[in-house]
């Protein structure tokens, strides 16, 4: 039986590599389609194309020569081809006579394959599926189905095709989709400024290029696709625009357009990485890291986009934003755009806001009003879910009839931070260890520069808030959570850098259940 070597697993596995041949197949593949093509349509080319050769070098192989079949007869010096063997060529050197119980006579040939002495069985009458005709042999080869070839060995293909692709100057690739530069539409200065006061007049966008390009007076014998993918490769090589859509589709924004706080991150949500020996930390404490689920803790992601509810801290609520930490990132799916623009949608009322999402910098923009409207707390609970479409953030927070709340207040006196309980109508549910406010921003502000401009470590800010908040509690201990909540009020810090302080320096003494306290005697700065 023929083996054809392009259905089995070796073929296609290690030794498989992507030759110029293949290239050129690919090449001109896209000649014949003249538009922007996936990656597995383009393997698909290959495994075909690998296909249709095998079958040309076999019949090439089987061209003017005899066929091994046990059933025939044979004498010295025939050159024989045996398709069983990959194909292998072989000159009868003897002939002699054979016998077996169970098969009677026959004769035995001898023959050299590649400076080999073999023997095979001829004149061998019995049914034998080596006996199949020229025709039948080929057909195995002819039958061949691509598809089943590309579910097993797809995936092969792809990554070294991508590999070779991306090696070759002629090729381009946007996202998941490639094309070569020889049939690309030329997009000049013209066409990139019209792009940019097309967008100016939709307020910066988002648009997509299927709603800028008939506007751009293009080639119309042109199609669509290749239009669409030499505006989008335009774009995304000039400064001016950003593409700020989901994963799998693409949308542009004039990027002087876009939200301040979404050009530059925020001042109050900027951390500087601050070291420390995370090996100090209790299971416990991790595991209140979990909780906190801080942006800028060592989390990993949980697996898939789910329902999540986290707290509202004092950095956020001061610029408007979410973080982007292990439970909430799974809500935006990966994406090569750095800013990417989607929709808040509030439950209940069903009514649509702008949001952006700054991968790099970890955090969520556009907030701001929402919060305002809601006269949402530091430390309320916020809830998000995926929404029907990508892109879309179904987002509430707990609702309740405003109530007067003991909440911390923070104040300066002579530089000096300063805390005490207050009565505030608070109209949300929240963490009670969480919740903050003060009615200084701008002085919280300016001592936030100075703190930041004097490099004041974690521990001297735990030593200064410890006891105005120690004496808040009638047990003059304060729960890490707080102190985690006040710091951020004064310096970025995620719980990591903060709990780490709290265990070594021995000023600080654990008293159970998250509480510390503070022993000033045993203070050192």
């Amino acid at each position: 039986m023929i083996q054809a070597q392009t259905q089995t697993p070796d073929y296609w596995g290690v030794k498989f590599a992507v030759t110029d041949k293949d290239i050129e197949q690919v090449y001109n593949h896209f000649l014949e389609v003249e538009r922007p093509q996936r990656l597995a349509e383009l393997a698909r080319v290959i495994i075909a194309y690998r296909v249709a050769e095998e079958l040309r070098q076999v019949e090439r192989l089987m061209a003017g020569r005899t066929i091994y079949q046990p059933r025939n007869s044979y004498v010295p010096d025939q050159e024989l081809v045996f398709p069983m063997m990959q194909f292998a060529q072989g000159r009868v050197t003897a002939v002699r006579k054979g016998y077996n119980p169970q098969y009677g006579s026959f004769n035995v040939i001898r023959v050299e394959i590649n400076g080999k002495q073999r023997e095979f069985a001829a004149d061998l009458q019995m049914e034998h599926p080596l006996n199949a005709d020229k025709s039948t042999l080929m057909a195995a080869l002819t039958r061949i189905d691509i598809e089943p070839l590309y579910e097993q060995y797809g995936h092969l293909v792809e990554k070294k095709l991508a590999r070779a692709l991306e090696e070759s100057p002629e090729f381009i690739r946007l996202g998941a989709e490639w094309f070569i530069k020889g049939l690309m539409l030329e997009m000049n200065i013209g066409h990139l400024h019209l792009a940019e006061a097309i967008l100016e007049m939709n307020e910066g966008g988002p648009l997509t290029p299927d709603e800028i390009i008939p506007q751009l007076d293009l080639d119309s014998s042109i199609s669509l696709d290749v239009q669409r993918f030499s505006l989008n490769y335009a774009m995304l090589n000039d400064g001016r625009f950003d593409e700020v859509a989901p994963v799998g589709t693409v949308a542009w924004f004039l990027k002087r357009l876009e939200p301040e706080g979404v050009r530059e991150t925020p001042e109050r949500l900027r951390y500087t990485p601050i070291p420390y020996d995370r090996a100090l930390l209790s299971p416990q404490l991790l595991s209140l890291e979990r909780e906190l689920d801080d942006e800028w803790s060592e989390l990993e992601p949980v697996g898939t986009a789910e329902a999540t509810t986290l707290t509202l801290t004092y950095p956020h609520r001061w610029a408007g934003t979410l973080p982007l930490s292990s439970r909430t990132t799974p809500l935006f799916p990966a994406s090569t755009s750095p800013r990417q623009y989607i929709r808040f949608v509030e439950e209940g009322t069903g009514r649509e806001f702008p949001g952006w999402v700054v991968r790099e910098h970890r955090y969520i923009y556009g907030l701001k009003e929402w919060y305002e409207e809601n006269e949402l707390a530091v430390g309320a609970y916020i809830y998000l879910r995926p929404g029907t479409e990508p892109g879309k953030i179904i987002i509430n927070f707990d609702r309740r009839r405003p109530q007067r709340e003991w909440v911390r207040l923070a104040s300066l006196a002579d530089n000096q931070i300063k805390f005490e309980l207050t009565r505030r109508g608070v109209g949300c549910g929240y963490d009670d260890l969480l919740i903050v406010a003060t009615d200084v921003v701008a002085a919280i502000d300016v001592l936030a520069r100075r703190i930041e401009v004097n490099q004041r470590s974690v521990a001297s800010l735990l030593a200064e808030l410890f006891p105005q908040l120690t004496s808040l509690n009638p047990q003059n201990a304060v729960h890490a959570k707080t102190l985690y909540s006040a710091i951020n009020m004064f310096k970025r810090v995620p719980p990591g850098p903060i709990f780490a302080e709290l265990v070594r320096h021995p000023a600080f003494k654990a008293v159970g259940d998250h509480y510390w306290r503070f022993e000033s005697e045993n203070w050192r700065s």
